[in-house]
């Protein structure tokens, strides 16, 4: 069994800062930000496998995931603040993955991993809202060139599945302007599981309402299920994360309220490793509502891509160079993982049918 990093630890915030690092570094493809000379995307995408990345067709980062189905009802705050169709249904439907943040689809769960939720929210005029959200507090680089360092500072250990403390430490060291970023990972609480646990953009949008308006927002998905920490249980069980969500899932409904949150002036709005002042107004601009999960080998969502950067009219992509550089990242990992052979993924379809823990699993 992979030894999981204590809460706390270098480990930990590697855990944490890793899978947005490696939603990005591929953006020289694109915008040619890089002299080709000196950094190209193969060595991105080398750095990028040196993390841990097996092939194999599962994606780069957040290999390890299940699918959910539901729904999105908008408020009326939420059209004050975007013109876009999104906001002007009710039960839109919304395709979800659940996924553990590294990029190893054979990650047994454990406490300490950070996760991840995606969705896409479809309107009936065609709008498209992709979100990828972590439940990480901020961003822990704020540019291309961090992206690039933390890549070889993440190298992972293939015996113990964590990357070297000193070069974590070393890299964090180097970027005092990090410091907040680095203390609230550390001081980040973990759910007990999935279904209680909040996932944030970390990057910020651009919302435009009727009159042209343009507000700057970051997003977060805020569970109506009551926080439960974690405690270290279920720890033995490789699939326990996933099999509560789906127990829960065949109980009852599971619902995210989708919160934006206003930035003021001075808030920082495109360098994600930086807070935005606690006193910011938060609008609730909906609900999401999941009612079924599936195995990712048998749901549309285990190829679909979500690119953050695909957005209706009515929201738009800040400035924030890291949001560019996901997106890129996200079309190089598609292309790879579809040519290659896909194995079958550890949350199973026999996992969904019968999510029953063992009595050596429940961890209770």
């Amino acid at each position: 069994m992979a030894h999981s990093p204590r809460k706390g630890s270098p480990a930990r915030w590697a855990a944490v800062i890793l899978p947005p690092l490696c939603l990005g570094g591929l953006l020289a493809w694109t915008a040619d930000i890089f002299s080709p000379a000196a950094i190209s995307p193969s060595h991105f995408m080398q750095r990028f496998h040196n993390a841990g990345a097996p092939g194999d067709g599962f994606r780069r980062a957040h290999a390890k995931g299940m699918c959910t189905t539901g729904w999105f009802d908008p408020s009326p705050e939420g059209r004050a603040l975007s013109r876009s169709g999104i906001f002007r249904g009710e039960h839109l439907p919304v395709m979800g993955r659940f996924s553990l943040a590294p990029p190893l689809p054979y990650l047994p769960d454990n406490p300490a991993v950070a996760r991840s939720l995606s969705m896409q929210i479809r309107s009936p005029s065609g709008d498209d809202w992709r979100l990828a959200l972590v439940d990480a507090p901020l961003q822990s680089m704020r540019d291309i060139a961090d992206a690039y360092a933390f890549f070889g500072a993440a190298k992972l250990d293939p015996a113990t599945h964590r990357p070297d403390p000193v070069a974590v430490q070393a890299y964090a060291a180097q970027r005092p302007w990090l410091k907040t970023a680095f203390e609230q990972a550390k001081a980040h609480k973990q759910t007990s599981d999935l279904t209680n646990d909040t996932y944030n953009s970390l990057d910020s949008f651009i919302l435009t309402d009727e009159a042209g308006k343009k507000t700057a927002v970051r997003w977060a998905a805020v569970a109506q299920e009551p926080f439960s920490p974690a405690d270290g249980s279920g720890a033995n069980d490789g699939n326990y994360l996933f099999k509560r969500l789906v127990q829960t899932l065949d109980q009852r409904p599971l619902r995210w309220d989708i919160v934006a949150t206003v930035a003021r002036e001075g808030d920082p709005v495109n360098d994600s490793s930086q807070p935005w002042d606690n006193a910011d107004q938060k609008v609730t601009v909906g609900t999401v509502t999941f009612t079924k999960a599936y195995s990712e080998d048998e749901s549309p969502c285990g190829p679909m891509v979500f690119d953050p950067t695909i957005l209706p009219d009515g929201i738009s992509a800040s400035d924030d160079p890291l949001l560019a550089l996901r997106s890129s990242v996200y079309m190089r990992s598609y292309a790879t993982r579809s040519a290659e052979h896909k194995a079958p993924s550890m949350v199973t379809p026999g996992d969904v049918a019968s999510p029953t823990l063992t009595q050596d699993e429940k961890g209770q």
